[in-house]
């Protein structure tokens, strides 16, 4: 199980360094990124009963505000780089 989480969060690795490169999550903020995404992978791969359908809910929830968070911090450094440029 161990495994299959190190190897599915090793796949989130270039799109956090990414956010990371372009300023829009400090290090700090990945860092939590990745505890978060750890603690659902494991939730979701847990062998006794299986993933229960909220846990499946929440990992969803985290993920679509974290990407509202990504839109508005993405926004705010386009608005930034336009002022510059004037």
């Amino acid at each position: 199980m161990a495994e299959q989480v190190q190897s599915i969060l090793e796949a989130m690795v270039p799109p956090l360094k990414d956010l990371r490169d372009r300023g829009l999550f400090s290090p700090d903020e990945i860092r939590s990124i990745v505890d978060r995404r750890r603690r659902y992978e494991y939730l979701l791969q847990r062998r006794a009963g299986g993933s229960r359908m909220g846990d499946h809910l929440r990992y969803i929830e985290d993920e679509a505000m974290l990407e509202r968070l990504r839109k508005l911090r993405k926004e705010r450094v386009l608005g930034e780089v336009r002022e510059e440029r004037r």
